[in-house]
């Protein structure tokens, strides 16, 4: 039964294998959550805000692990969170799929619930989880699920990487070369910092396997990529008395939101209450017309990431004003939280989306955007010395909500280093004109249009266009 399994294992393999992340892609990523969660509230906080978002995206797997890396945290596997988590997702889905009827059933999602490993940590030797006998139901429904695929699987590891080490070592020992290559191209991991001795092994013995690193360059967890989701920036949208507003008590699953996480005392969280440290992992793949997952250096709710050795990424800065010294700072933590008003509006408003009727709740601006240039209004073609227009007045909003546009130039992603100094013209129906110098020719300038509406709980949507300039 064994080897039939693996014979099975390597035909789907040689399945074909297509970008399932290109910008112009529409498909739902393929995703695979491993979590830690009940070692410390947020991996609930995180689980809470994604099961809201179960239309984005198509899970493989939902993977209850611990560590043994805090005295304070048993490794006890808690799955039964999850559980708690889907039952109180099923009270409010048939309200979820009034707003989106692509909302997965709750029936699927609890059967995608599996155990992992509870053996892993920091200071744990790897031979101790990974290796003979060592599978877990978690680790073998990676395996199958990444085998059967035919394009590329997000795997958001919020933990530890035990489960995901184990296949990786399985597919090295049982698998011939070519077949080993043609399962870790399927993988695109992001891993939350380095939460056990799993996570070097997998980098050394996978050069070729796509994978973001979320660690401080300089050794500063606090200022890793993560943190952005609470630290830094606007931290009023992340209190009690926020979450009691627009999450706690709203419907029965944002209901079960803890309003307190451990982080390092008020020092590095004066609220106290959101941490949510694990949610980038997932938001990076998400499809919301400013994210391009196979780019880690465009930046978006997950974050900016710059390559620092061949498909390995590790935390890009971008630069945030710091009002204490009057001044721009290159900060890791911006990358996240320069978005941290879209999405916590875009939390709260799926949060109703639970609990009320179509007409009673908000949904996102439909972005239609004309250009004389170029049909392709993503990836843009013009021309140095030349003029070039955006016309985005053509947009709606499925509630008939009053719509405002704005056009931002993301320096950081973009290799033309003056965007700033750009001549343009907005129009306030939402047009804009740029007046492209020749100095730009050969660069790429990113230009984000984000169309909010003025709902109750207002929601923002993007379009990202690359102007390539010839």
């Amino acid at each position: 039964m064994y080897r039939s399994t693996l014979a099975v294992l390597f035909g789907l393999l040689s399945a074909s294998l297509t970008s399932g992340f290109a910008q112009t892609d529409s498909r739902k990523p393929l995703l695979i959550v491993t979590t830690d969660i009940g070692q410390d509230p947020d991996d609930l906080q995180s689980m809470v805000r994604l099961l809201h978002y179960a239309d984005e995206f198509e899970f493989l797997a939902l993977i209850a692990n611990a560590d043994n890396n805090e005295p304070s945290e048993a490794n006890r596997l808690q799955d039964t969170l999850l559980d708690q988590c889907i039952a109180a997702y099923a009270e409010i889905e048939d309200n979820l799929r009034l707003h989106s009827e692509s909302y997965p059933t709750a029936e699927y999602l609890q059967s995608i619930v599996k155990k992992g490993t509870n053996q892993n940590g920091v200071n744990v030797p790897m031979t101790r989880y990974v290796g003979v006998g060592r599978d877990t139901e978690g680790s073998n429904r990676i395996l199958r699920t990444v085998a059967k695929a035919t394009r590329p699987v997000a795997i958001a590891v919020w933990g530890g990487a035990g489960d995901l080490a184990q296949v990786l070592w399985k597919v090295k020992n049982k698998f011939e070369e070519a077949q080993v290559a043609m399962f870790v191209e399927k993988l695109r991991v992001y891993f939350i910092g380095q939460q056990d001795s799993s996570v070097e092994w997998i980098l050394k013995n996978f050069p070729d396997l796509w994978a973001i690193v979320s660690d401080h360059p300089e050794g500063d967890k606090w200022q890793s990529t993560y943190r952005g989701m609470f630290l830094g920036g606007d931290m009023s949208i992340t209190s009690k008395e926020w979450l009691k507003k627009h999450v706690i008590g709203i419907n029965p699953l944002s209901s079960m939101y803890p309003d307190e996480a451990h982080t390092g005392g008020v020092r590095y969280n004066p609220h106290m209450a959101m941490k949510e440290c694990d949610s980038p992992s997932w938001l990076y793949f998400l499809n919301n017309g400013l994210n391009v997952p196979e780019y880690p250096n465009f930046g978006g709710w997950g974050g900016r990431f710059e390559e620092i050795k061949p498909m390995l990424y590790s935390d890009a800065r971008d630069l945030n004003y710091v009002a204490a010294l009057d001044s721009l700072m290159p900060s890791a933590i911006a990358t996240v939280h320069r978005w941290r008003e879209d999405i916590q509006n875009d939390f709260a408003a799926r949060v109703t989306w639970g609990s009320r009727p179509y007409e009673e709740a908000n949904h996102h601006p439909q972005i239609i955007i004309s250009s004389h240039v170029s049909d392709n209004i993503e990836r843009v073609e013009c021309r140095a010395g030349n003029d070039v227009t955006f016309d985005a007045s053509a947009s709606i909003d499925p509630d008939e909500d009053d719509l405002s546009f704005e056009w931002l130039f993301y320096q950081e992603a973009s290799t033309f280093p003056f965007c700033e100094n750009l001549i343009t013209t907005v129009h306030p129906e939402g047009r804009i004109d740029i007046s492209l110098p020749q100095t730009a020719r050969g660069k790429t300038i990113h230009l984000i249009l984000r169309v909010e509406d003025d709902g109750d709980i207002p929601l923002a949507s993007y379009q990202r266009l690359i102007l390539e300039v010839m």
